[in-house]
């Protein structure tokens, strides 16, 4: 299951999987999963290679919560994601704020209508909703509205499995707690 071929830049040792992608299928070329502890240290590497960040998007799955990370590159266009899975009993995770001062915005976004926490993150408070009047995260699912992971997979992961069943869900869940 655990796919660490040249599918993605070497750098990312602590990848949970990574795999290559059809651009004109999914917008990008590659993406990998990695846990919440190594998010900063790959994040911190595609900067020195030339990366900038397009944006950060969450989505409240069965299996918790997954956080994309775009990025692309100026001089060698190719869009790379992150993806960052928080199971439910741990909604939060490194911000990335240090490393690309745009990702203050994208992360309270995700505060506000997700309740996920980014860690050292200098101003997190909520972006659209009013702080006077605090409620819910208006973008929480009940269950039976949650969607599993596999079913939010890009179509180049679904070729790369055999046959659909658990045990990627799984694998990504037991690689996630590791963080």
């Amino acid at each position: 299951m655990n796919n660490k071929t040249s599918l993605f830049p070497p750098f990312i040792e602590d990848a949970c999987c990574s795999f290559s992608c059809s651009h004109e299928q999914t917008g990008y070329e590659r993406h990998c999963f990695i846990t919440p502890k190594n998010l900063l240290k790959s994040v911190q590497k595609l900067d020195s290679l030339g990366y900038y960040l397009e944006d950060i998007v969450a989505s409240q799955v069965k299996e918790g919560f997954l956080l994309v990370y775009h990025f692309n590159h100026w001089e060698t266009p190719g869009r790379l994601v992150l993806r960052v899975l928080l199971t439910e009993g741990k909604k939060e995770v490194e911000s990335i704020s240090s490393v690309y001062p745009g990702a203050l915005w994208h992360e309270r976004e995700c505060y506000d209508f997700f309740g996920i926490i980014f860690k050292n993150h200098p101003n997190l408070i909520p972006l659209l909703l009013d702080p006077e009047d605090p409620i819910d995260p208006p973008l929480l699912k009940p269950e039976n509205k949650k969607k599993d992971l596999y079913q939010l997979l890009p179509a180049c992961e679904k070729e790369l499995q055999h046959q659909r069943d658990e045990e990627l869900s799984n694998y990504l869940i037991e690689c996630s707690k590791k963080g």
